[in-house]
């Protein structure tokens, strides 16, 4: 099992202010900063990672370490692959210490775009390294409840939580009986290596997601049986 945390963190500025629709003379933008100082100064994003091993399947399944995952998809991204990499990343605990007023709605929205951001530069550090130590070309990452219910289902996260033991004290995370992840912004998945762009989005029907990074493909879900 391997950690990451203790790392550098750049929230780049620019990006942020484009993302929550400050421009440069918006009179707001200095408040805007000034919060982004905070967290920087107290941000802790953090992640863990594993090396396992397919240890059965099926057409709808895929065993990994003796837990079983219910997924068409995720069998069929997987076939022919032995070694996979599950992980759990989180912003952190840090950034939900930050109070903010209750009153403050556009200081709330601030301040979960950052705590996103924190999240993009824990989950993209995480792949790297993975890619890097593994020698890896290319990996695709699949995530429970990330896209339609039929691609993974949310429920699965217990299935990779328990692949790592005692989270809240490994990296402060856990698991509600919802099987929601918190904090918030945390996020659970497997990277896997391929030779294809695989991305979750192109096999999500929803249409009001602010984080879709791909269109919805329905070539690409009726090859995957969906």
């Amino acid at each position: 099992m391997e950690m990451l945390k203790n790392f550098s963190t750049d929230f780049d500025r620019q990006s942020l202010l484009e993302r929550v629709h400050l421009g440069g003379g918006s009179d707001r933008k200095g408040e805007f900063e000034e919060l982004v100082s905070v967290a920087e100064s107290v941000a802790s994003p953090k992640g863990v990672y594993k090396v396992s091993y397919i240890t059965g399947r099926s057409r709808e399944q895929v065993e990994l370490d003796g837990v079983e995952f219910e997924s068409r998809v995720l069998a069929k991204n997987l076939e022919g692959i032995e070694r996979v990499f599950p992980y759990v990343v989180t912003c952190g605990n840090e950034l939900d210490e930050i109070e903010v007023s209750k009153d403050s709605y556009l200081t709330s929205y601030w301040l979960e775009n950052i705590k996103g951001r924190a999240l993009e530069i824990v989950s993209n550090k995480l792949q790297e390294e993975v890619e890097n130590k593994y020698g890896l070309e290319k990996t695709g990452v699949m995530n429970p409840g990330s896209a339609d219910r039929e691609v993974w289902p949310i429920e699965q996260q217990k299935g990779l939580f328990s692949l790592f033991g005692d989270l809240k004290k490994l990296i402060g995370v856990e698991l509600t009986e919802g099987f929601q992840i918190v904090p918030k912004k945390s996020a659970s998945g497997i990277i896997f290596p391929t030779e294809l762009d695989y991305v979750n989005c192109r096999l999500c029907r929803r249409e009001d997601c602010s984080f879709r990074e791909a269109d919805f493909d329905p070539q690409l879900a009726e090859e995957y049986g969906l």
